[in-house]
């Protein structure tokens, strides 16, 4: 009987190393994570170490994998914040007094300027997630609608039993394995930048920290020139890579009191007016499309930002009554679908106002 295949290894297509000396882990480790001293537990320990890593934006996720018990020591975090999340064995890890077991039910969080010890089982392995501390603190500000005044403290270690929190690993778990699609959109920089938000707004909302009870507290709702603001850049910019904290930076307001203000005036939520814009720029190129025209569905879906072909499609259909194949080879003397704008509740006095 023929023993079945060993379980593919997480980011399997990204590989950083294969080593089994200590120099070359500590330097990749370094490079990737943070400056740290490793050592072997027990005498006849044998390091065994793999690394695979990607990089989306300012998050670098990483899995590893010793081979065998190890003893980590980071002086200092520099510049960024790491979420290690053991999917197998577990890690005792101690810093300021205060010693957690972190398991698959109970990741940790390092902070910026932390020094930290940790002790590695033989079967750990581990998904690590580092954060540029600039990029979180620019999207916490994002969200708050105001400048960040203190660092961001998370709690030591992540419960697993928060919906928030499993919501939160269950997306990074989706990124993981759409790294290892061969043509993933993850590698896109048009898609780049929302899972990147995606990310790190998640970790804001869903992890503990001295600004959680702020972002509780109620936004006051903008007035309508910020929503036509907000209108005029979504409009000017339909082919770029918007998100919801880009477009609240724009306008100078808090993404919360943005996505209120367009509830308000418009009748939808800021990012379900750009899929509309966008969706209204397609099926205008695609019906106006000269009859030899080589233009096919997956170009002009793609250039202007739709990189979920399956999902575009639903919505186009959704809107138009037909898919977007049908539009383009349409006769050119017979109906075309007409356009839909979007329904507003007061978009005409923010456009006037």
């Amino acid at each position: 009987m023929s023993e079945g295949k060993p379980p593919r290894e997480p980011l399997a297509g990204h590989e950083v190393l294969r080593s089994s000396r200590l120099d070359e882990v500590r330097e990749a480790g370094a490079r990737l994570f943070a400056p740290h001293h490793l050592t072997l537990l027990g005498r006849d320990a044998r390091l065994d170490t793999r690394l695979n890593a990607v990089q989306i934006g300012s998050v670098t996720i990483g899995w590893v994998r010793y081979g065998a018990g190890v003893r980590i020591v980071v002086d200092e975090m520099a510049g960024s914040y790491q979420v290690n999340v053991p999917l197998t064995g577990r890690m005792e890890i101690s810093s300021a007094g205060e010693t957690i077991t972190s398991t698959s039910a109970r990741p940790a969080l390092l902070l910026p300027g932390g020094s930290y010890v940790g002790r590695w089982s033989d079967e750990c392995e581990q998904l690590a997630v580092n954060v540029d501390r600039a990029a979180l603190e620019t999207e916490l500000e994002h969200l708050l609608g105001r400048p960040v005044a203190a660092p961001i403290r998370f709690e030591f270690g992540m419960d697993l039993g928060d919906p928030t929190a499993q919501s939160w690993l269950t997306a990074l778990r989706l990124v993981v394995s759409e790294s290892e699609r061969p043509g993933s959109l993850v590698q896109d920089p048009r898609a780049a930048r929302h899972i990147e938000h995606l990310l790190t707004t998640g970790l804001l909302l869903s992890q503990p920290h001295n600004y959680s009870s702020a972002l509780l507290e109620p936004q006051p709702t903008p007035g309508p020139r910020a929503v036509r603001q907000a209108i005029e850049v979504i409009e000017s910019n339909l082919d770029q890579p918007l998100t919801a904290p880009d477009l609240a930076s724009a306008v100078g307001v808090s993404v919360r009191a943005l996505q209120e203000g367009f509830r308000r005036y418009v009748g939808v939520p800021p990012m379900s007016y750009l899929r509309e814009m966008r969706l209204a720029r397609v099926h205008e190129e695609l019906a106006t499309a000269e009859p030899d025209s080589s233009l096919t569905v997956t170009s002009v879906a793609c250039r202007w930002g739709f990189l979920h072909l399956g999902r575009f499609a639903g919505a186009y259909q959704k809107k138009y009554g037909v898919l977007p194949s049908q539009t383009l080879h349409a006769d050119a003397h017979g109906p075309r679908p007409p356009d839909q704008p979007v329904a507003c509740n007061g978009l005409a006095g923010a456009r006037n106002g």
